[in-house]
C-alpha cells in the first residue's frame, strides 16, 4: 500500500489530478485505515500510467476512458490487452449519430458520392451512421480535387495493407502469454508514436 505522496512521485502525477481520477472513478477508492490517512494499492501506478497514455496518444477524454474501463472484458491487471478490443471507443466510433442524408446537405454532396468515399475507405460509418470527427474529415474530402483524390486513394490501400500487417501482428502478441502486457505496450507505441514519425518524415525529405 502507499501513501498519497509517493503514488504522486511514483507516477509523476500532480495529486490533484490522482484525486481527480478517484472521484471520476478511474481509480479505487483509498483504504482509510485512519482519519486523514489513506492508503492506495499499488496497482494504482499501472493505472494512472494507463489512463495518462491513453489522454497523451488517443487525446482520450474522460467519458472515453470510463467508457473503455466499463466494458465487460476490460481488465484493470491488463489494460493494454483490453485497448485492443476499444479502440473504436477512442476513435469516437461510438458517438456516431449523424444520417448520410445530414452530413450530405451539410456539404453539398449526393450520398452516392458518399458511398464512394465509403468504398474507397475514406470514410468508415459505424451501423450506418457518421461520427462528429467523420463530419470534419468530410469537411476536407468535400473540398479535394482530382489530383488530391488520386493522393487519398494511394493512402487508403496503404492503410489497408498496413493494417492487415497490423492485425496479424496483433494477434500473434495476444496468443502469446509471457510478457504480453509489455509487447502491447511497445507494439501501440510503434503504431502511435513510430508510424507517424515514420510517413511524416518521409515528406520533409521532399
Amino acid at each position: 500500500m502507499l501513501k498519497m505522496n509517493d503514488l504522486s512521485k511514483l507516477t509523476n502525477t500532480p495529486k490533484s489530478t490522482i484525486l481527480y481520477y478517484i472521484k471520476e472513478g478511474l481509480l479505487p477508492e483509498p483504504l482509510k485505515d485512519k482519519p486523514n490517512f489513506h492508503l492506495y494499492d499499488e496497482s494504482n501506478i499501472q493505472l494512472i500510467e494507463f489512463i495518462k497514455y491513453l489522454q497523451t496518444n488517443f487525446n482520450a477524454t474522460i467519458s472515453q476512458i470510463k467508457t473503455v474501463f466499463a466494458q465487460p472484458d476490460f481488465e484493470l491487471n491488463n489494460p493494454y490487452k483490453s485497448l485492443m478490443g476499444s479502440l473504436d471507443i477512442l476513435n469516437g466510433m461510438e458517438d456516431a449519430h449523424l444520417l448520410a442524408s445530414e452530413i450530405c446537405s451539410e456539404f453539398g454532396i449526393t450520398e452516392v458520392e458518399l458511398d464512394e468515399f465509403v468504398e474507397m475507405g475514406l470514410m468508415n460509418p459505424t451501423n450506418g451512421k457518421f461520427s462528429e470527427k467523420d463530419r470534419d474529415m468530410l469537411a476536407i474530402l468535400s473540398q479535394c480535387d482530382v489530383q488530391e483524390f488520386q493522393l487519398l486513394e494511394s493512402y487508403a490501400e496503404a492503410a489497408k495493407n498496413l493494417a492487415r500487417q497490423e492485425m496479424s501482428i496483433g494477434g500473434e502478441i495476444l496468443m502469446q502469454e509471457e510478457g504480453q502486457e509489455e509487447r502491447l505496450k511497445h507494439f501501440f507505441n510503434i503504431l502511435l508514436l513510430l508510424k507517424p514519425y515514420i510517413l511524416n518524415s518521409q515528406l520533409v525529405k521532399y
